[in-house]
């Protein structure tokens, strides 16, 4: 009986705290959370601000489906302000309530933080916090009030300008997720999704490493949320709200699309602090086939999707060949001499596509550079632009180039179609499954991964070898080859002459 009652106090304690909570900031006595990091992270000014993200904002566009679930960038405006706008740009414009999740950067805790504040402001504003909502979800035991931890943190305040400007109205329920279980998360937030919510979850993605390591971890996380792997790696900052959003979309038949993704050096040219930070914008579309209402367009918006199109790579036209060759020799050039990237005008359609692709450079026929995208993760000119300068400047197996380099170097490019898995029942079995100077072949075992383009079947033809050499380049042994997991894939190879 003592039992029962102290029970029963806790439940009548934690209804009457919560009822509390948000009946003691009386209307004309609002708690308002300050913005922590304007003038820093984004521009104090309101017209500039304003100004700043409608410019970030039109850059994006309209899908043929409003996305549910987005994820986002938080850093500097200056460095991911052009990724996040594309995600924003895409939301229904009558979105009423944002689900808006980030990392804590600064305080530990478990579970999931709320805050006890009236309105968040930043210099556009005050938005008003979903009350009704944040009170639904204090009922749960992993929902905490944690203003010390919302106070100084900046991953969910730097998204807050491009919904203002983004959408007419809307409430927010702010949300720091730390040690907490994605999938418990997931189903704490599914049944206050409603067509006019939306849930956001803000994440930077590799930290802390040199441009090579940050593109190789990057494309291994960007592989992890596109083919929706939940038990491959992730390194980014908001790791944990990213996998509430993959929880979040199985529960909901939507499938992630990949609208950009780039680095600080990327976007600047510079390397800050000795190190660059990767950035993906990604919204979650309506499966094909599922209940969700569709456009008429819609079939179009699926064969749109950035995924790397085998039919659209088998064949490239000359044209599309050689402004690709001559774009690749431009983006060498400036790297090498220190100039900005080029920005190309009148951009073949082709190019506009979302394919993998590799940069590869020669010097009187030997290697002296190779880096690529193995999926679509970016159009396919942006793609080439980045290669071709980490080809030259960043392949970990040569010294930077040099611009008494240049005119001995041959620029070549390969053109991807998409990685399928290749499943097999036994060596021989995965031999026979092999073509040479036609597949591609992705090796993957124990977090280690390493692929070669169809063209290295030139130097390596036998198929035992092939794959014993693409073992050793992962830093596996001899034999590892017999027990990996494989992904082939076909390559248009072309080279200036």
């Amino acid at each position: 009986m003592l039992f029962l009652n102290i029970r029963l106090l806790q439940s009548v304690f934690t209804g009457v705290f919560i009822m509390s909570l948000f009946s003691c900031n009386a209307a004309d006595n609002p708690i308002t959370r300050s913005p922590a990091v304007a003038g820093q992270f984004y521009s104090q000014s309101p017209d500039k601000l304003k100004k700043e993200i409608e410019a970030y904002l039109a850059k994006g566009k309209k899908l043929d489906s409003y996305p549910q679930l987005i994820i986002s960038p938080h850093a500097g405006h200056v460095y991911s302000g052009q990724l996040a706008g594309l995600g924003f740009a895409a939301i229904a414009p009558d979105v009423k309530t944002v689900i808006l999740m980030g990392p804590s950067h600064r305080v530990a805790f478990e579970g999931i933080a709320v805050s006890g504040a009236d309105y968040f402001q930043t210099p556009l504003g005050k938005i008003p916090l979903d009350k009704k909502l944040i009170g639904k979800l204090l009922t749960n035991r992993l929902v905490t009030v944690n203003d010390p931890a919302h106070k100084p943190e900046h991953c969910l305040e730097v998204q807050l300008p491009f919904l203002q400007v983004a959408l007419k109205s809307f409430s927010l329920v702010p949300l720091l997720l730390h040690d907490v279980d994605e999938e418990e998360a997931a189903k704490l937030l599914n049944p206050l999704i409603d067509s006019k919510t939306i849930v956001v979850a803000s994440s930077d993605f590799a930290h802390v490493y040199d441009y090579c390591e940050c593109k190789k971890l990057d494309e291994q996380s960007l592989e992890t949320i596109l083919s929706e792997m939940a038990d491959r790696p992730i390194e980014a900052c908001g790791e944990t709200p990213i996998r509430v959003i993959m929880e979040l979309a199985k529960m909901r038949a939507l499938k992630p699309m990949l609208l950009d993704a780039r680095n600080s050096q990327d976007i600047t040219g510079q390397v800050g602090g000795g190190y660059v930070v990767g950035y993906a914008s990604i919204v979650y579309l309506p499966a094909e086939g599922s209940s969700s209402e569709k456009s008429k367009t819609d079939k179009k918006a699926e064969n749109s999707r950035p995924e790397n199109k085998t039919e659209s790579t088998s064949i490239i036209s000359e044209p599309d060949k050689q402004f690709l060759l001559k774009l690749a020799r431009e983006a060498l050039t400036r790297s090498v001499k220190g100039e900005n990237p080029p920005a190309p005008a009148d951009i073949p359609a082709f190019a506009q596509e979302f394919c993998g692709c590799f940069v590869t450079l020669t010097k009187q026929g030997e290697l002296r550079g190779c880096i690529g995208f193995l999926e679509g993760y970016k159009p396919l000119y942006q793609g080439i632009i980045e290669n071709a300068r980490s080809a030259a400047l960043q392949d970990p197996r040569f010294p930077p180039v040099t611009p008494g380099e240049l005119d001995v170097i041959k620029v070549e490019v390969s053109v991807l179609t998409k990685p399928q898995p290749l499943e097999y029942s036994g060596t021989q079995d995965l031999l026979n499954k092999i073509t040479p100077n036609v597949d591609g072949i992705i090796l993957s075992k124990n977090m280690r991964q390493s692929t070669y383009l169809p063209q290295v079947w030139e130097q390596l033809p036998d198929k035992t070898g092939f794959l014993e050499h693409l073992a050793m380049k992962a830093g596996l042994g001899r034999n590892d080859w017999k027990d990996a997991q494989y992904k082939k894939y076909q390559a248009i190879h072309f080279e200036e002459q």
